[in-house]
C-alpha cells in the first residue's frame, strides 16, 4: 500500500539513503504516471523511486541492496 512505500522511504532515509514515493514525472500533481499505473492497483500505491547518477558508485548500490533486503 501507499503506507507501505511511505514508511519504506522513511526506514531508506534513516538509513541514509533517499528515495521517493510514485513517479518523477508525476511529483507535482500527485497522481501516478501512466506507466506506473499499467502496472496494477497494488503496485501502483506500493513504488518508490531511485535516482543514480555519474557519482553513484558500486558501494553505494551495494549498500541500497543490502538495506532493502533487510527491510522487505
Amino acid at each position: 500500500t501507499s503506507k507501505d512505500a511511505e514508511r519504506l522511504v522513511m526506514q531508506l532515509d534513516e538509513m541514509g539513503i533517499q528515495c521517493a514515493t510514485g513517479s518523477a514525472c508525476s511529483a507535482l500533481d500527485g497522481e501516478s504516471a501512466h506507466v506506473i499505473k499499467a502496472l496494477g492497483k497494488k503496485q501502483t500505491k506500493a513504488s518508490i523511486r531511485m535516482s543514480m547518477g555519474r557519482s553513484t558508485t558500486k558501494k553505494d548500490m551495494k549498500k541500497v541492496i543490502k538495506a532493502l533486503k533487510q527491510l522487505i
